[in-house]
């Protein structure tokens, strides 16, 4: 049990750490630069050996790595080092740059190389029943004849078991051509069919039974997940209006984020109200669109397969998007600190969601290694001091000057970087150590405070 939830958590992070370290190391070697140790973690070594003048090493504290270059610091009479090329600080500063950026180039290439892979193994997307769900009576289809709880068995000769199954029978079938939907409704088969002209309208109108409001997974630091909320919870109402199918929920939260909304939750047989406050879907102020990170189960699925260029394409647009994604959540935590500041997680926390992901599937475990490639990559190129960005504002501003940094002002601004660095590390531990236990407190909490309580009329 632990060995499931601690190991996707570490080899997440391995690789993670390993490629960036990879990254400075080789740019280093390529450099001439002298590498006296490489190492996969922090702290005391548990294991190593040496080759070509280089210690190679994997520590006990897996929260890091580093790689040691020959006169990296100021030597301990507090003089730079002297040593010309083989020596990092004293290397030509267009070098240390391509040193500084090859660790995050590293997470950037891996985090295309991993969105490819997963494109080549598959991504498993949701699906439901060939069950035609809510349907107005002003609609094209309802026009057409079909109706809510209709059983689509086939679309213009193409069978059709689930709703994939139809939609691809209608991106397969000829623009200018009738649609014949073939249906089982109340245990009779009915045809309906629609002429060449209204057949995109009402395949616009259509879409699947929706599931029950039950609760299939709880996004780690969500509200959701902070005020107690479970997996096979059913949710019965949200702020007093009853709710019967999952897709309800979104609707009832619609303008109210950052706002305590009521839920009537129903678990083991019992029914209790917790409060929620809901988030922004995208971080904009005054959004319309609240979350509160929760999904449904995952009931029915297919794959989706892509042939290898196929896969090098939605690699990159993957990758794009997943930048873009990065860097906005890192402008939204950075303008918003206070209101993001739960939603800030370190190890644990990403152990946490390695977790979560490897339950889920394959693809979903390397959609998150990309991700966390991403941020890593985003958050080094910072330039704050100690970080690689750090070390490219140096080496562009002795460019700049036309002179080194005296070993003064470079050891100040190292310190500066040790207050900041370590200030962050110390909250963004100890927010990975607070989270758990105010998650077992509001689950707790959640039965307890509460005296059961019936669905609020609509």
């Amino acid at each position: 049990m632990v060995l499931s939830t601690v190991l996707p958590g570490l080899v997440l992070l391995g690789v993670v750490i390993f490629v960036h370290e990879l990254g400075h190391f080789l740019a280093a070697k390529w450099r001439g630069v002298t590498v006296i140790k490489f190492s996969l973690g922090m702290g005391p070594e548990m294991l190593g050996f040496t080759a070509g003048g280089t210690r190679y090493c994997l520590s006990w504290i897996p929260l890091g790595g580093f790689v040691q270059m020959a006169g990296d610091s100021p030597g301990d009479d507090g003089s730079m080092p002297g040593g010309g090329q083989r020596e990092f600080l004293s290397h030509h500063w267009f070098g240390r740059v391509i040193i500084a950026v090859a660790g995050p180039a590293a997470n950037l290439v891996t985090a295309y190389v991993v969105m490819v892979v997963m494109c080549l193994h598959g991504v498993t997307l949701p699906d439901f029943p060939n069950l035609v769900g809510t349907l107005d009576s002003g609609t094209a289809a309802w026009r057409a004849g079909l109706r809510p709880g209709d059983r689509i068995t086939a679309l213009s000769g193409r069978s059709v078991r689930t709703w994939h199954d139809l939609e691809d029978a209608a991106g397969r079938r000829d623009r200018g051509t009738p649609l014949a939907f073939s249906i089982a409704r109340n245990g009779l088969p009915v045809l309906v069919q629609v002429p060449a002209g209204e057949s995109r309208a009402v395949l616009g109108d259509l879409a699947p039974e929706s599931s029950p409001a039950i609760v299939g997974t709880v996004a780690t630091g969500m509200p959701a997940y902070r005020a107690g909320v479970q997996d096979g919870d059913r949710i019965l109402s949200v702020d007093g209006v009853t709710v019967q199918r999952f897709e309800e929920i979104g609707p009832r939260l619609r303008g109210k984020v950052d706002r305590p909304v009521r839920l009537v939750l129903q678990r083991g047989g019992k029914s209790f109200e917790i409060t929620v406050s809901p988030i922004s879907a995208d971080g904009s102020r005054g959004s319309q669109h609240a979350v509160i990170g929760v999904e449904p189960p995952r009931g029915m699925t297919w794959v989706q397969t892509f042939t290898p260029l196929e896969a090098v394409r939605a690699g990159f647009t993957g990758t794009v998007g997943l930048v873009s994604t990065v860097y906005e959540g890192m402008w939204l935590t950075v303008s918003r600190p206070v209101y993001y500041r739960d939603y800030v997680g370190g190890p644990i926390f990403i152990g946490q969601m390695a977790r979560d992901s490897a339950r889920k599937g394959l693809d979903n475990f390397l959609y998150l290694l990309a991700m966390i490639n991403l941020a890593i990559m985003a958050f080094n190129l910072l330039p704050m001091p100690l970080l690689d960005g750090g070390h490219i504002v140096l080496a562009v501003l002795e460019a700049l000057r036309h002179r080194a940094l005296s070993a003064r002002a470079y050891i100040n601004f190292q310190k500066v970087g040790l207050v900041l660095v370590g200030t962050l590390f110390v909250l963004i531990l100890s927010k990975d150590i607070v989270r758990p236990f105010q998650r077992m407190r509001a689950l707790d909490r959640a039965p307890r405070e509460t005296t059961t309580v019936a669905p609020a009329p609509h």
